[in-house]
């Protein structure tokens, strides 16, 4: 005995279906609903100096950045001005 393809339920239905479950899961992490959860009212201190930390890192890499793209177009026209100064 066939079954045909009609007949088969785990075929385009199953499919449908585990689509629909990853979009529901996709949907889930990427749309939150509420937080109910409790910050204790200790933590804000400690938040606060993490968050303070991670602020002064990143502009302290980002003046570092700054500082050696100077340099970098610095030297970049020394090199054009050297290199188009020579004419023969």
């Amino acid at each position: 005995m066939k079954i045909q393809r009609d007949e088969c339920l785990w075929c385009d239905r199953a499919r449908g279906r585990d689509r629909g479950a990853i979009w529901l899961v996709i949907w889930g992490i990427v749309l939150p609903g509420d937080a109910l959860a409790y910050i204790d009212p200790g933590t804000s201190g400690m938040l606060s100096q993490v968050l303070y930390v991670m602020f002064y890192s990143a502009l302290g890499v980002f003046l570092y950045m700054i500082r050696h793209f100077k340099s970098y177009l610095v030297r970049a026209r020394e090199y054009f001005a050297k290199l188009f100064s020579h004419r023969d």
